[in-house]
C-alpha cells in the first residue's frame, strides 16, 4: 500500500503433529479452504499475501522448518487480529513448535503439496513469461480467429478453457513442434480472437465455441490423423470434435476435463464458493465490471506467475463489460448438483464415449490437482476410461502453467508411441 510502512512478518513451523497426518484428504482441504477463506477476507483491509511454501531439506539444509509463511500488514493493531485469526483457525495446533518473527500465505500450491505430505516441488528448466510465436488469422463465420501454427508432420491441436488463450500452451508447444504441426488456437471471443457483437448472457456457450472451432478447424486441412490436447472447457471441446469426427482422431490428451460427477462435493472449496457467487447478479456485474473470475485464477496456481505472463493472459479482457462475457458464461455453465441443463446432457455424453472408446487418451493427472483432484471421484472415473496413459504433473488447475515442462515431457513421451 503506497504511503504506508508495512509490518512484516515472518512464520516458521515445525514438525507436523500425528494429528495432522490422520486427517483425510477431505478433512486436510477442507481445512485448507476454510483457512484460505478467512485469510481472503483480509486482503481487502490491506494484508500482503508475500509467499509461503514447503522447506525442502533436500536443497536448503540451513532452514529445518517444514513450512514459512511472509506476510505484511499495514499496523500492528490489525496484524494482532490477523495473527489471532490464524491461531483461532487451529493451524498452529498441526506443528510441535511455531516461531513468529519480523517477517503468505500464496501461491496455493506450496501449501496444498505441504498438506498432503508431498515432496516440495524441484527447481526445474526456466519457464518463459513471453510467447515467442506469430499467431495466424483466418475469417471463420464472419468473425477473426487466431492460431499458433508451427512445425510439420501430423497435426497436434491445443485447445484452451475459460479466461485463457493460447497462451496457456506457449512452454508446452516445443515438445510438439518437433515432428509435428503444433495448432494452438484462441477460442471466439479469447485471445486474439474477435468477440461476438451485440453479446450478451449466454452468448458464449459450449455450442457456439464448438461451432466457431469446428469451423475454424475445418480451413486448416488437418488430415485424419489429428491428436487433440485440452485444458479445462478446451479438453471438453476437444472431446466434443472427437465424438464428431471420431475417424480422423489418432488420440486425445486432457487436463482438468470437466467430466461427471457434478455433485457440489465433488468439486473442491475453493471453486465451490466463487462459482456459486458468480450465479448471482452480483457475481455476473463483479465478473464484468471487475475481471473478479480472472484474479479468481490466482488461488488455484501453484506457481507465482511473472507479471508479463499475467499481464498477457488479462490483455484480452481489459476492456469492462462485455469483452469479459466469455468469463462469465464459462462459469455459469458448469453443471453443479442436480442442474438439468443441455451442457450437463453434453458432458455426461462425453463420459460416456470415453469410457467406451479404444482412441488412445493421455490424462496429464495434476499432482494434487483441481477439479480432478487426487482422491476424489472424477479422478476414479478418468482412471476407468480404455486405453487410457497417466502422466503426474505437478499442479492445481491450471497445469500447463504451474508445470509446463513436465506437461511437455508427458506429451511427448506419448506422442512418441501413440
Amino acid at each position: 500500500m503506497k504511503g504506508i510502512v508495512m509490518q512484516q512478518i515472518f512464520v516458521e513451523l515445525y514438525n507436523y503433529r500425528p494429528e495432522w497426518s490422520g486427517l483425510s484428504i477431505a478433512e486436510r482441504e477442507a481445512f485448507v479452504g476454510a483457512l484460505a477463506g478467512a485469510l481472503g477476507r483480509f486482503r481487502d483491509q490491506g494484508v500482503e499475501i508475500v509467499a509461503y511454501g514447503v522447506n525442502d531439506l533436500d536443497t536448503d539444509r540451513r532452514a529445518p522448518y517444514d513450512f514459512f509463511c511472509v506476510y505484511r500488514v499495514p499496523d500492528v493493531r490489525l496484524q494482532r487480529v490477523f495473527e489471532a485469526q490464524i491461531t483461532d483457525s487451529g493451524w498452529y495446533r498441526y506443528f510441535e513448535q511455531v516461531n513468529i518473527s519480523g517477517a503468505a500465505l500464496s501461491p496455493a500450491g506450496s501449501l496444498m503439496k505441504n498438506v498432503m505430505l508431498q515432496p516440495a516441488v524441484r527447481q526445474g528448466e526456466p519457464i518463459a513469461a513471453a510467447q515467442a510465436y506469430q499467431k495466424q488469422q483466418a475469417i471463420v463465420l464472419g468473425h477473426t480467429m487466431s492460431y499458433i501454427d508451427v512445425g510439420h508432420g501430423r497435426p497436434v491441436v491445443f485447445l484452451h478453457g475459460d479466461i485463457m488463450s493460447s497462451f496457456l500452451w506457449h512452454n508446452v508447444i516445443p515438445y510438439a513442434s518437433a515432428g509435428f504441426r503444433a495448432i494452438a488456437v484462441d477460442l471466439i471471443g479469447a485471445g486474439d480472437s474477435g468477440k461476438i457483437p451485440g453479446s450478451g448472457e449466454g452468448t458464449y456457450s459450449f455450442g457456439l465455441h464448438a461451432k466457431y472451432l469446428g469451423a475454424l478447424l475445418d480451413t486448416l486441412d488437418l488430415g485424419d490423423e489429428v491428436i487433440l490436447v485440452g485444458h479445462d472447457w478446451g479438453a471438453n471441446l476437444a472431446f466434443d470434435w472427437a465424438i464428431k469426427n471420431e475417424g480422423r482422431v489418432r488420440g486425445i490428451a486432457f487436463t482438468e476435463a470437466l467430466l461427471p460427477p457434478f455433485d457440489w462435493s465433488d468439486w473442491p472449496l475453493l471453486v465451490r464458493e466463487p462459482f456459486k457467487y458468480m450465479r448471482s447478479p452480483e457475481g455476473g456485474r463483479d465478473v464484468l465490471d471487475n475481471n473478479y473470475f480472472l484474479h479468481a485464477a490466482r488461488d488455484n496456481l501453484m506457481r507465482v506467475l511473472e507479471p508479463a505472463e499475467w499481464a498477457e493472459i488479462e490483455r484480452p479482457y481489459a476492456q469492462p463489460g462485455e469483452d469479459r462475457r466469455p468469463t462469465l458464461d464459462w462459469p455459469r455453465s458448469v453443471p453443479f448438483g442436480d442442474d438439468d441443463t443441455p451442457v450437463r446432457a453434453v458432458l455426461e455424453h462425453q463420459a460416456a464415449w470415453l469410457a467406451n472408446s479404444t482412441v488412445p487418451k493421455l490424462h496429464l493427472a495434476g499432482v494434487p490437482g483441481g477439479i480432478e483432484a487426487v482422491g476424489g471421484r472424477r479422478r476414479d472415473t478418468i482412471a476407468t476410461f480404455p486405453n487410457l496413459t497417466v502422466g503426474e504433473v505437478a499442479g492445481l488447475h491450471w497445469t500447463p502453467l504451474d508445470d509446463p515442462h513436465a506437461v511437455g515431457e508427458a506429451l511427448a513421451a506419448w506422442l512418441a508411441v501413440v
